[in-house]
């Protein structure tokens, strides 16, 4: 008896016969957004496990954290930095709402009528909102004193994560990945090297102006992080595809010849 052949049709990725092959591209949207999931994961469990170390109030990040308080407070104590302070202060004031907004604002706007597209808008007012909401839930939750270990009243809010950590990394950060999107290669790999010593200086001046733990700093950069990273995925699902170019219009027929014409 003759044996029936197993090819019976052009096999799959995974090796089963008779099915037909993948639709080349098919995976190439869901390999685009799950191929960088490294780094959010990662910024994610340095979140979780600052939240966990500072609810329970030990773990290293806690050591860490007055061994950097009081090492940055005798470092500001010198009478030969003496002069850094007013500009520190300067520093941190940056990270407030107002003039984060206002920058995070001007950039939104320009990308927008850069791109000739609203979605510039509504990606920044959402990010936004998961950073407030994330920052303001952790201080009324957790209620961590701050660097001078004065109590938190019931009327207070906690000192982790840090609103003006949080505030300047989402607001300049996301400004920076709008503008970037309409700039050279250049001007953008400028522009983030710009930012991100801006944010760094910032959580730096929050600890030299003993505003905040390390641990308040850096959970905030972990949060706004996740955000940025995703944000960053807005815009290429929104990026529409060009358009082909438009075919020349073909000639017109030529009229047949007709009998009175011949």
């Amino acid at each position: 008896m003759h044996r029936p052949s197993s090819d019976t049709g052009p096999e799959q990725a995974g090796g089963r016969p008779g099915t037909t092959p993948p639709v080349p591209g098919r995976w190439s949207v869901h390999s685009q957004y799950t191929r960088g999931l490294g780094l959010p994961l990662i910024l994610l469990f340095a979140l979780a496990a600052l939240t966990i170390q500072v609810v329970a109030e030990s773990g290293p990040s806690i050591a860490l954290d007055r061994i950097v308080r009081d090492g940055v407070r005798d470092l500001a104590a010198r009478s030969d930095l003496a002069w850094l302070d007013d500009p520190m202060h300067t520093i941190a004031d940056l990270g407030g709402p107002v003039p984060a907004g206002i920058v995070l604002a001007a950039a939104t706007l320009f990308a927008a009528c850069r791109l000739r597209r609203a979605y510039p808008v509504p990606l920044a007012l959402g990010a936004v909102a998961v950073v407030l909401v994330g920052v303001i839930g952790g201080k009324d939750l957790i209620g961590r004193p701050g660097p001078g270990e004065s109590p938190v009243t019931a009327d207070q809010w906690g000192f982790f994560p840090s609103g003006h950590t949080a505030t300047s990394t989402v607001c300049y950060g996301l400004g920076a990945l709008l503008v970037g999107r309409v700039v050279s290669a250049p001007a953008r790999r400028r522009l983030r090297v710009g930012v991100t010593l801006l944010c760094v200086l910032i959580g730096f001046s929050l600890l030299w102006c003993h505003y905040h733990w390390l641990a308040d700093v850096l959970a905030a950069w972990a949060l706004c992080g996740i955000v940025l990273w995703a944000a960053a995925l807005v815009p290429v699902r929104a990026r529409l595809r060009p358009r082909p170019p438009a075919s020349p219009p073909s000639p017109s027929p030529r009229e047949s010849p007709t009998s009175s014409d011949r």
